[in-house]
């Protein structure tokens, strides 16, 4: 009780610096879901929704990465709107979609929806084994993997020393925030039950399996992309691009060729991939 008090007298400023600025971000959210003014966009064309570009990587929010590879990968009509720290889904994902004023929350939902509209099959030339061995590794990726990448960025690192929150050029209030969620949600989903040690060994673990099922081939499931592979490569970017010497980092580069890997979805799929960057916040993205 003695160390709560104490550590409430230090940061006092800090405390309530941070729980008005949540307070306000909230009313602002909300604010702007209620009274939200549907813009015009261009017909028949894809509108994703994100938070913007990244330093080193086109997002620091993998399933953004995700989402828009699939988008180039079956060359579909989109357009970017990074708009969606304040104008969320319905389901407060900040990735998310819009086509023709139907709006669809979760990257992988957004993936099916557009699959069916647009009449679009990225696994129709793999084998029902391997269609059902992508879909577990995207169950990881999305549901077990980004879990520990999560704590090690927003909780872990910082602990540690490393100015992730610099390197990610977020207000030190918001970082606050979304340390402390990050730390409600993983502890809800079971990830963050565990303790540093163990979650670590879980990335480790997780990342293993990737690299032994990748193997040599140049994709998950071969020699050709398939739709499993957005999802392995959005969470990779987040470790590859985005680490800044953390101990994921570390863990990551035991498996080169998930960094191979990396760079060849990367060459593939994001020729332009220097435009959508701003060089550790340097400059503006220019896509």
């Amino acid at each position: 009780m003695v160390s709560i008090k104490t550590f409430l007298n230090i940061h006092r400023g800090e405390i309530f610096v941070a729980a008005t600025m949540g307070i306000v971000l909230i009313i602002v959210i909300r604010k702007r879901q209620k009274n939200r003014i549907k813009k015009a966009y261009p017909s028949n064309t894809i509108i994703h929704h994100q938070i913007g570009r990244g330093p080193y990587a086109p997002s620091i929010t993998p399933f953004a990465v995700k989402l828009e590879t699939y988008l180039r990968m079956a060359k579909v009509p989109y357009l970017n709107e990074n708009d969606s720290v304040t104008n969320r889904s319905s389901k407060g994902k900040l990735t998310w979609i819009e086509y023709n004023g139907q709006e669809v929350a979760d990257s992988e939902f957004c993936i099916q929806f557009i699959n069916k509209t647009f009449n679009i099959d990225l696994d129709k030339n793999f084998s029902d084994e391997e269609i059902g061995a992508g879909r577990a590794i995207q169950r990881m990726v999305d549901e077990h993997l980004h879990w520990t990448v999560a704590l090690q960025r927003w909780v872990y690192d910082p602990k540690h020393g490393i100015d992730v929150r610099k390197f990610l050029n977020i207000p030190w209030p918001m970082f606050y925030m979304v340390g402390n969620l990050v730390k409600k949600q993983s502890y809800a989903q079971g990830v963050g039950r565990h303790s540093e040690e163990e979650v670590l060994q879980v990335m480790d673990e997780d990342l293993m399996a990737l690299s032994k099922f990748l193997g040599m081939k140049k994709f998950m499931l071969g020699e050709q992309a398939s739709q499993t592979d957005c999802a392995v490569f959005g969470m990779l970017s987040q470790i590859h691009w985005h680490s800044f010497g953390g101990t994921g980092e570390t863990l990551y580069k035991k498996y080169p060729n998930l960094s191979a890997y990396c760079e060849r979805m990367k060459a593939k799929f994001w020729p332009d991939w220097n435009e959508c960057i701003t060089e550790g916040w340097t400059r503006t993205a220019s896509k």
